[in-house]
């Protein structure tokens, strides 16, 4: 396996854990049976989970983005900014 492929699924199981389905369905089990504690409480897994994303509804604002920028780039010459879309 190349390294880069390695890195990629280590990045995966990161946001993943291995398990997060069985800890999901105990929590469910457990909820049925009165726990009031949240699931990232008592499982590591759904907290990494959930703060996943959590950081994907974070909008990005590194990049410009928006309407105003596609109609700049669609323009006859571009706005020569170098910006992309992504």
């Amino acid at each position: 396996m190349p390294y880069d492929e390695l890195l990629k699924w280590t990045s995966f199981f990161r946001k993943r854990p291995v398990g997060w389905q069985e800890d999901q369905r105990t929590y469910l089990l457990l909820r049925a049976a009165g726990v009031k504690s949240s699931a990232e409480n008592i499982f590591h897994s759904l907290k990494v989970i959930k703060q996943e994303q959590e950081n994907k509804q974070v909008p990005d604002q590194a990049v410009p983005k928006g309407k105003f920028l596609e109609m700049m780039l669609k323009a006859k010459n571009g706005d020569n900014s170098g910006w992309t879309i992504k």
